[in-house]
């Protein structure tokens, strides 16, 4: 069980890093359509459109190792009123309809993706991208999520630490 734990730690600190060289792609991208736009009166016809994909792409894939590192918003109004025991369950609990919700909203954007693809759905923009793609990389990012929510049901089924420390992939 360790060794899956571990592998979905792996995984989810991938994603993050995948997440973070997007994220320098999408300050990049800004940075060029600013100066472009200030100095030269010109647009990149993609920006827009990527800088979407980009932003989306950054947030799912970096959600995962977020979720392991305890970064996620957290209302503690009521955990903090109960002992450890019931705090534990209330967390088991919501990370248990959590990840049911992941699954199935990574079983529908698989589907919606796979449809995109069959129909060839591209977008509006002059780009015309074929929007299956960076649905396919959404998928990508809620599996990474639906992992690791599972990862962390695990751990407090059996009564480990759910939280790692910023950093600690060993």
């Amino acid at each position: 069980m360790n060794a899956i734990l571990k592998g979905i730690d792996r995984i989810c600190f991938l994603a993050a890093g995948v997440a973070a060289v997007l994220l320098g792609g999408l300050f990049v991208l800004g940075i060029t359509e600013i100066v472009l736009r200030s100095a030269f009166s010109i647009s990149l016809p993609f920006s827009a459109e990527y800088s979407g994909y980009l932003l989306v792409l950054v947030l799912f894939l970096g959600s995962g190792w977020t979720l392991s590192t305890a970064g996620h918003i957290r209302v503690s109004l009521l955990s903090e009123h109960v002992t450890v025991k019931t705090a534990r369950l209330l967390d088991g609990v919501s990370t248990a309809i959590a990840l049911t919700v992941s699954v199935i909203l990574t079983v529908a954007l698989m589907s919606y993706a796979y449809g995109t693809w069959v129909r060839g759905t591209v977008s509006y923009y002059s780009s015309e991208t074929p929007l299956a793609y960076p649905q396919a990389l959404l998928v990508v990012g809620l599996i990474v999520l639906t992992l690791a929510l599972f990862a962390r049901l695990i751990r407090l089924f059996i009564g480990v630490s759910v939280d790692m420390p910023h950093g600690d992939q060993s």
